[in-house]
């Protein structure tokens, strides 16, 4: 709870949640995909000048794209560890975009971020599709009521993030 009033900012609580105070905290797992991509790129020009026949370059990246916001990241697995756990169905919050959507928008990052690093033409080619839940606290403000609106605050319970780096 004390994370949840950290996170929510001055302007949040003064209009949108109009100093309610958190009525309820839940546990959702929330559907994520892990998408891995195959990448073959041309070699250096060096090599292909100096060598009769150069190889492609092949190597593996990973992504994880969200199932209810559509937002992809760069996925490290150092660190990460996967565990499986018996879950009660109602705290399960399946998928909401298709894995053609989610692939399309993992392909579009992984290309520009592989486009800074490596250059030039790449070819990205999905070799496997992952589904993973990802745990978060979600802090509710005020009574749910059916058709009616409520101020929530998600957490990520796993302490993962996702950040930009420059």
């Amino acid at each position: 709870m004390a994370m949840a009033d950290k996170q929510t900012g001055f302007f949040s609580k003064l209009f949108i949640g109009r100093g309610k105070k958190i009525e309820e905290m839940k546990t959702l797992y929330i559907e994520n995909r892990l998408i891995t991509f195959s990448i073959t790129s041309k070699p250096p020009l060096i090599e292909r000048l100096f060598k009769k026949n150069p190889k492609p370059i092949k190597s593996k990246i990973q992504m994880i794209a969200n199932g209810s916001t559509c937002g992809v990241a760069y996925y490290d697995p150092r660190g990460v560890e996967i565990v499986e756990a018996e879950v009660d169905e109602k705290n399960i919050q399946k998928s909401d975009y298709s894995d053609d959507m989610l692939v399309t928008r993992g392909n579009a990052l992984a290309r520009r971020i592989l486009r800074r690093r490596v250059g030039g033409n790449l070819s990205l080619d999905v070799e496997d599709i992952k589904s993973v839940y990802r745990p978060y606290h979600v802090a509710f403000y005020g009574k749910m009521s059916e058709g009616g609106k409520i101020y929530y605050v998600p957490i990520a319970a796993d302490m993962c993030s996702v950040g930009k780096t420059f």
